[in-house]
């Protein structure tokens, strides 16, 4: 399967270093606030919670708290489908656009949704409004961007392009931790809990609108354009691929999506679980001070973001498999260890520890993911698998990898149980892994 010869696709443009570095920028500047919106709902879940989910059991409250998260994952393979659709037709620039503007609306619902003592579920509705604006807004994103800057980057660069998506990613998950982190220290708990929960909202409202404005004069991707162009002589050059892509023995698209998905799990819990879950694990289930929780993830989110290109440009030298199964074997090996010096300790020294250790291991697969997911689909409908399946994998693996990790706490009394879900997703990755063409780098986009 890995090894027969590869038939070449027919040339693209290749873009000028110029225009290259200048999309490279615009499509990875928003995808910044466009995670920074996202995932900043999970840094504040424990004050999110009190304000809508007052509850005695603080734990009941965070699985609450958590089932909204959820829901704006539910919304991402619904984006995903319909974006998808739209990436297809009207290219990549015009779903950049229209997700940046979704965003915005989404994190404004959330930032000025009234709290229970005010307006009884009103408020939660208003909430799950947002989430779920924000929800079709990624779904999109990921991977109209994600595409945008593989089909960028030519051959030989699609991995160390593409992991500046990731990068920026995680830029957007270290900038909610860090004002997290500010507010908390400035302000204390009890105003944040308050009030003071909505500042990160309403800025991430506004950064949304001034990404929205500078992509407007982005150009789109010279394969798009291609695609455009040779519109008339489709059916002809869907035969021609279809060949192509025979003699090089490319698994067919139906079992690229459960390779994906395998492929997902771990790639996304290294955000949703290792970054924006764990500021809440260490605080309000563990017992580590609030602010030094969330300062650990900056420092951590921080080293992961410098090390996640690292891994692209690695990966794009040494292919896609030996990169992943570097990741893998790291979570699998470690991951129990430092959740349990967290919970014995209760010490922001070993929250660092996880954060600084579980980099190395993060960076690495962070930097492979979008070009391999791109890579692995081929044909017309690439920007409807791709979105789709990204957002449904992000959904599965990454909305329900904090409840689910607050579930297993609840139901075990044992902090230590929320590693297993992770090493459960490493276990998948690691089958996805065998399934991958050895060769997949080298391989022209079909």
């Amino acid at each position: 399967m890995t090894d027969a010869p590869v038939t070449a696709a027919p040339a693209v443009e290749r873009p000028s270093p110029s225009r290259a570095r200048r999309s490279l920028f615009l499509s990875s500047v928003g995808n910044v606030f466009e995670w920074y919106d996202f995932t900043v709902y999970g840094f504040f879940a424990p004050y999110i919670a009190a304000t809508f989910f007052p509850q005695q059991d603080p734990i009941a409250g965070l699985l609450s708290t958590f089932l909204v998260f959820v829901i704006g994952f539910f919304a991402r393979p619904v984006g995903g489908l319909i974006f998808g659709r739209i990436t297809d037709r009207r290219g990549r620039k015009f779903v950049m656009l229209l997700s940046m503007l979704l965003m915005s609306i989404g994190a404004l619902l959330i930032a000025v949704a009234p709290g229970y003592a005010l307006a009884g579920a009103t408020g939660t509705v208003i909430v799950v409004l947002g989430r779920l604006c924000q929800g079709l807004s990624a779904g999109g994103e990921q991977g109209a961007s994600g595409m945008f800057l593989v089909e960028w980057a030519g051959m030989g660069r699609r991995a160390f392009f593409g992991s500046f998506l990731n990068s920026a990613a995680t830029v957007g998950v270290l900038l909610g931790a860090l004002l997290g982190a500010i507010l908390t220290s400035a302000l204390g708990v009890a105003v944040v809990t308050e009030w003071a929960w909505r500042i990160p909202f309403i800025i991430g409202a506004l950064l949304a609108l001034v990404v929205l404005f500078l992509r407007r004069s982005v150009e789109e991707t010279p394969v798009f354009r291609q695609i455009q162009a040779q519109a008339a002589e489709e059916r002809a050059a869907e035969a021609a691929k279809a060949a192509a892509v025979s003699a090089e023995r490319r698994p067919r698209n139906g079992a690229v999506f459960f390779i994906v998905l395998g492929f997902i799990a771990l790639w996304t819990s290294t955000t949703f679980v290792t970054l924006t879950f764990m500021p809440t694990y260490a605080y309000a289930i563990v017992g580590v001070d609030a602010s030094g929780s969330l300062w650990a993830t900056v420092l951590g989110a921080g080293l992961t973001a410098a090390l996640i290109p690292v891994g692209g440009y690695i990966s794009d030298r040494v292919g896609r498999r030996p990169v992943i199964l570097w990741s893998v074997i790291g979570y699998l090996v470690l991951t129990v260890p430092l959740f349990a010096l967290i919970a014995t300790t209760k010490a922001f020294w070993a929250v660092l520890l996880l954060e600084f250790i579980l980099a190395f291991f993060s960076g690495p697969i962070g930097g492979v993911g979008i070009a391999l997911v791109i890579e692995l689909y081929h044909g017309r409908h690439r920007g409807l698998l791709v979105s789709f399946t990204l957002a449904l994998g992000v959904t599965i693996f990454g909305g329900f990898g904090p409840y689910i990790c607050t579930w297993l706490i609840s139901v075990t009394h044992q902090p230590i149980s929320a590693s297993y879900w992770v090493i459960f997703v490493a276990l998948l990755t690691l089958i996805a892994s065998f399934f991958l063409p050895k060769d997949l780098h080298k391989r022209e986009l079909a």
